[in-house]
């Protein structure tokens, strides 16, 4: 019986399973002209695509391809190497402008008698303005068969469309190919993705170009998640894009936005990364020089503009923002600067998920805004309309409190106190020294000194914040040596103290070679004596003379190391 049905099944017959050839596009991106440089308008790009015969007789081949009219024109189609240079070669080519097809599931598989039979298009010149179909037949002659290699080469011409037109991909909608017997081969005669993105070079389409101008001193993680928002014009804004404008801060936006459209521009953060850089911009220089101005205004009650010297500063110092400089602005600055306030926090509800925008000025604004028109800035967005071509927009931010600009945009003229290395180093090269030593505990209680020489500057204020880990040391007071002085110390429960002292009303100025202003107490958590661990100081320092003036601060070492007496033995 076994050897019965043995002989029934060689009987039987097999299906044959035929080879089909592959095309598909030689690359899915291209990035290059035919001249080997980033691609621009008016430059020409060469397209290809390859031939796989898979051990078939495939010669000849029909295509439809889809391209956008006008911004990529079909220049030519040539032969590729997939066949001997001597193979009789021939095209022709059928073009049906303002066509595109109806892609869907059901015409874009890989088999490509599929995708014509439910090809579908729409023709029409009012609601296809930039497509195009040509239907290209390859006919090839050839006595052998064809290797893997480039069937044809398709040159493309990058035409000068308006800045932010709306590229789209060049589609490979199906292929019909035939054998050397004219017979067509069916089945997957097709592979890989159906467009070709052309990549022009990152400027060459843009409707917007433009920069933020950072601060030196805000910290590269801040700058990295500042967003620059895109919005329209409605009552109630939609986000239409959005780019990151950390490191330089530059920006660009092409096909993203439309022609001839109006936006909104606003800069925003995450809502965790606001307050800290408050609390970091807004330091005892910010408020001398505001109680500088105040207190020597004339008796008109304008103002001398010295220490203020421009309009944008104003702004930020009416931090009671009643579009006023006056008293209330000192008493808010001086409650920021101890730590019993910040200026700049994000509204209730506003979580670290959610972005907050800070304010947003255009830069030829900002640097000329004058001593009263500070008092109608708009700083809720910058408004911006495209055309058809490229523009440019230079932003600046500023942050209330901020008067000296630490931590804002920087006018274009002004330099800049920058945080660095340990230091702080204002323009004017004036600076004062601070030396901290390591500490060898020998018992529970630690006394760290902050000794200071002013080098010949007369002080009005002075602050400084530490950092240490709360788990091995504790906080128990500073004392002050600053008579006159109001002082502050403000501890946060992170492990984190800011403290300092002003002269309230510049009267009572400091100044010697051989001052301690400060001396901060620790009691160790443990065996003192068994301690290893430090205090760091951070960069949120400042000094400030006796005009309100902000002064360098020269620091000896930025980490007090505490190292209990037994580590030694």
């Amino acid at each position: 019986m076994k050897n019965i049905l043995i002989a029934v099944l060689l009987l039987l017959p097999f299906a044959k399973v035929e080879a089909q050839p592959i095309f598909k596009w030689h690359s899915n991106t291209i990035t290059t002209d035919i001249n080997g440089g980033a691609i621009t308008k008016d430059d020409t790009i060469e397209v290809k695509v390859s031939v796989n015969p898979n051990g078939t007789s495939v010669r000849s081949a029909y295509f439809d391809f889809q391209h956008q009219k006008d911004a990529i024109q079909m220049l030519s189609v040539t032969r590729g190497e997939a066949y001997s240079a001597n193979a009789g070669f021939n095209v022709t080519n059928n073009y049906y402008p303002n066509c595109k097809f109806n892609r869907n599931g059901n015409n874009t598989t890989n088999n490509g008698r599929t995708n014509w039979n439910n090809a579908n298009y729409t023709c029409n010149s009012n609601t296809v303005p930039y497509h195009a179909i040509n239907r290209i037949n390859i006919s090839v002659s050839d006595a052998n068969n064809l290797t893997a290699n480039t069937y044809i080469k398709i040159r493309f011409k990058i035409t000068n469309t308006n800045a932010g037109f709306p590229y789209d991909s060049i589609y490979f909608n199906f292929v019909i190919p035939y054998d050397a017997s004219g017979n067509e081969l069916t089945g997957n005669t097709m592979e890989g993705h159906k467009g070709v993105w052309v990549q022009l070079s990152p400027n060459a389409n843009n409707l917007i170009v433009g920069d933020v101008k950072h601060s030196a001193n805000v910290s590269a993680g801040v700058k990295s998640v500042m967003r620059l928002s895109v919005t329209d014009t409605m009552p109630q804004p939609t986000e239409v894009t959005n780019a990151a404008v950390g490191g330089n801060g530059a920006f660009s936006f092409a096909q993203q936005l439309q022609n001839n459209t109006p936006y909104r521009f606003r800069l925003a953060l995450p809502a965790d990364s606001v307050a800290p850089l408050s609390l970091a911009a807004t330091t005892i220089s910010d408020y001398t020089m505001a109680v500088q101005e105040f207190i020597t205004q004339n008796l008109d009650r304008t103002f001398k503009n010295e220490n203020i010297n421009k309009g944008i500063k104003y702004w930020a110092a009416d931090v009671n923002m009643n579009n006023e400089f006056d008293g209330g602005d000192l008493q808010v600055l001086f409650n920021a600067v101890t730590g019993l306030d910040t200026i700049v926090t994000p509204p209730a509800g506003c979580a670290a998920n959610c972005y907050y925008t800070i304010p947003t000025i255009r830069r030829s604004v900002y640097d000329t805004l004058g001593f009263t028109g500070w008092k109608t800035l708009n700083t809720a967005h910058v408004s911006m309309a495209t055309t058809t071509a490229e523009q440019n927009l230079a932003l600046n931010y500023v942050l209330k409190g901020d008067v000296n600009l630490s931590h804002s945009s920087l006018v274009t003229e002004q330099q800049a106190a920058i945080y660095g290395s340990g230091n702080l180093v204002v323009p004017d090269g004036r600076s004062i020294d601070t030396k901290v030593n390591n500490v060898v505990v020998t018992g529970d209680t630690i006394n760290i000194p902050f000794n200071v020489d002013t080098k010949g500057i007369v002080l009005s204020g002075l602050q400084y914040e530490v950092k240490y880990d709360p788990t091995l040391v504790k906080f128990v007071k500073m004392n002050i040596d600053t008579p006159s002085w109001v002082s502050f110390v403000h501890p946060m429960p992170n492990g984190t103290i800011r403290f300092g002292a002003v002269d309230k009303d510049l009267k009572n100025p400091l100044t010697g070679a051989n001052l301690t202003p400060f001396k901060l107490q620790l009691v160790a958590l443990k065996a003192g004596v068994d301690l290893n661990t430090s205090v760091v100081l951070t960069q949120v320092m400042d000094a400030a003379d006796n005009k309100g003036n902000q002064v360098g601060i020269n620091l000896s070492s930025t980490v007090i190391r505490l190292v209990g007496i037994s580590n030694f033995r």
